[in-house]
């Protein structure tokens, strides 16, 4: 096991356990607890855990689970298929915008392929994927940064946002409840508001875990969005729903 993998595998157990020791981990993982010291330094800097006196423990709820670094471990696969699909849309000359979810990042992947594209985003994460990219134009939103998220958000990200136009924006959320969908931060939802204002046309990538999950601010309905991909292991129960509620929507 790398020392990456087993970090992964000590966020698992803390989020699982909601406290772990540090003698337990050690024994766990066969290290050293130098090394659980280091490796919980690492992992509480980075907001995942609060390391305490003999172990550690899971951060407040919010911080957790929108915390960027742990968001990127979770259903990569999925996420993988979702931005393939939603990439597809995308033609070259096209502008695009990108909000600064984990799913949509992977859009990156797609564009490699495109001969010339522009890239608005307000992620640093999809700065630091595209910026020597030959064939992108990448705009930068600009604004206050937050190291949680990994982006940038308030007065000066949503004025950038409404002077610009773009063919398509691309968006994710944390919760869908109905047909509703939710995130747990204000600011990334008035991002998120004017991203799509500022798109002819918007497109959804949700994972199938969002419709378990559950965040306070409302920001869009799903009806809103002219394409909607979720993840194929979708349960049953909430697909019916969907469909009785006239929402379009593509299993990938």
């Amino acid at each position: 096991m790398t020392p990456s993998e087993r970090r992964q595998e000590i966020v698992k157990l803390v989020m699982a356990e909601r406290t772990v020791q540090l003698d337990q981990l050690a024994e766990h993982f066969q290290v050293s607890r130098m090394t659980i010291h280091r490796d919980l330094d690492l992992l509480e800097e980075r907001g995942l855990l609060r390391k305490g006196r003999g172990g550690a423990t899971a951060e407040g709820s919010l911080l957790f689970e929108s915390n960027f670094h742990y968001r990127m471990q979770l259903e990569i696969p999925e996420k993988q298929a979702l931005a393939k699909a939603a990439g597809a849309l995308v033609e070259p000359g096209n502008v695009v915008m990108i909000d600064d979810s984990t799913t949509t990042l992977l859009l990156a992947d797609a564009f490699e392929a495109i001969e010339f594209i522009t890239v608005i985003t307000n992620s640093l994460a999809v700065c630091e994927r595209l910026r020597s990219r030959p064939n992108v134009h990448l705009i930068m939103t600009g604004g206050s940064y937050n190291d949680t998220f990994q982006g940038f958000y308030g007065l000066v990200c949503e004025q950038s946002l409404s002077k610009l136009r773009a063919d398509i924006a691309f968006l994710s959320a944390s919760s869908v409840i109905g047909t509703s969908l939710y995130h747990q931060d204000q600011e990334v939802v008035r991002m998120k508001r004017a991203l799509m204002n500022s798109a002819e046309r918007s497109v959804l990538l949700l994972t199938h875990s969002k419709f378990s999950a559950r965040a306070l601010n409302h920001f869009a309905d799903l009806s809103e969005f002219d394409k909607v991909f979720i993840g194929e292991q979708l349960e049953t129960e909430a697909a019916q729903r969907l469909r009785q509620a006239d929402i379009a929507f593509e299993l990938v």
